[in-house]
């Protein structure tokens, strides 16, 4: 009889890697090759001694420092202008900023902090002085300049009682127009009262009149019939008619 062969879990699924450190440095660099230096490249030159011999020209020839280099960058120059002042071409001030780009950029912001310091301490000086000049300025005012104050301050009270009693009088007349305002408003009242008792009397009247009227008609009307009866009457007995 055929038997299935065993198998080891661990051959199973899928394929494992190792996970132990290798040692192996990942870090990519770039550069930036000279046209000389790509010559030398092509003609078989190891790279890194292509590297190594620029970094020694460098670090023999170019007379700049990195503080002269920022410095000149606060100043406002740019890179063609410094290697012109320091007798290098462009390509030899690229390779040694290249080099040195780290510390440009440390001393850059020491430089700035160093001025932004420079300049808080001026601004704090020149308040003070400005302080101090005021404090002058007031400690100048003379014996005239109170007198006149106190002159100014005297006129002004007299102004200010003068006004305060001004407007107490003011408060007296307001005081006697309310009062009037308060006794013409019950004449108000009473006029009122008195005009509607009249309207009353007046409809009264109105209608007494209405009913004299009526009684008038009436009597008139009786009035004509009687003599009309007694005209009647009158021929009856004088034409016996």
């Amino acid at each position: 009889m055929s038997r299935f062969t065993s198998v080891s879990p661990y051959r199973q699924w899928d394929v494992r890697f190792g996970n132990r450190p290798h040692g192996i440095d990942t870090t990519v660099r770039t550069y930036q090759l000279t046209p000389d230096q790509l010559e030398r490249l092509r003609n078989g030159e190891s790279f890194d001694d292509i590297l190594k011999g620029a970094s020694e020209v460098v670090k023999q020839k170019l007379d700049l420092t990195v503080e002269e280099y920022v410095e000149m960058k606060l100043k406002g120059m740019n890179d063609a202008e410094i290697a012109q002042a320091k007798g290098l071409t462009k390509q030899q001030l690229y390779n040694w900023r290249s080099f040195r780009r780290t510390k440009i950029e440390q001393a850059e912001q020491a430089m700035k902090e160093a001025q932004q310091e420079i300049a808080a301490a001026v601004e704090t000086e020149q308040g003070t002085q400005e302080t101090v000049k005021e404090s002058n300025v007031t400690e100048e005012i003379d014996d005239k300049g109170i007198e006149w104050l106190k002159r100014e301050a005297i006129h002004a009270h007299k102004l200010l009682t003068e006004k305060e009693q001004e407007c107490e009088e003011k408060q007296h007349m307001l005081d006697a127009v309310l009062a009037r305002n308060e006794e013409l408003h019950k004449e108000v009242l009473v006029l009122e009262s008195e005009i509607a008792r009249l309207k009353e009397l007046v409809q009264e009247l109105t209608n007494r009149n209405e009913r004299y009227s009526d009684t008038t008609f009436e009597n008139e009307r009786e009035l004509r019939a009687l003599r009309m009866y007694a005209l009647h009457k009158l021929q009856k007995d004088v034409y016996g008619v």
